[in-house]
């Protein structure tokens, strides 16, 4: 599964990370994926750190260069 945030600003990604993460983990998924893209950076730190504040995120991790490299991060359940 895949939540992309990009174009959006930090408040609006946050938001649709936590509901969209909260859906698919009621779901069963064991991970999903989140593009933030490269860009300045900021929606990457907000993304990652507020992944680091859900309790049901067990890890992240860096997408592999085919699910966007740098520019997408993984978040394990």
């Amino acid at each position: 599964m895949k939540i992309d945030v990009h174009g959006m600003n930090k408040e609006e990604a946050l938001k649709a990370v936590r509901l969209n993460l909260l859906l698919y983990y009621n779901m069963g998924y064991p991970e999903v994926q989140i593009v933030h893209g490269h860009g300045q950076g900021i929606l990457k730190e907000a993304v990652r750190n507020c992944l680091g504040n859900i309790g049901y995120v067990k890890k992240i991790r860096v997408g592999k260069p085919s699910e966007g490299g740098d520019g997408a991060t993984i978040a394990i359940f």
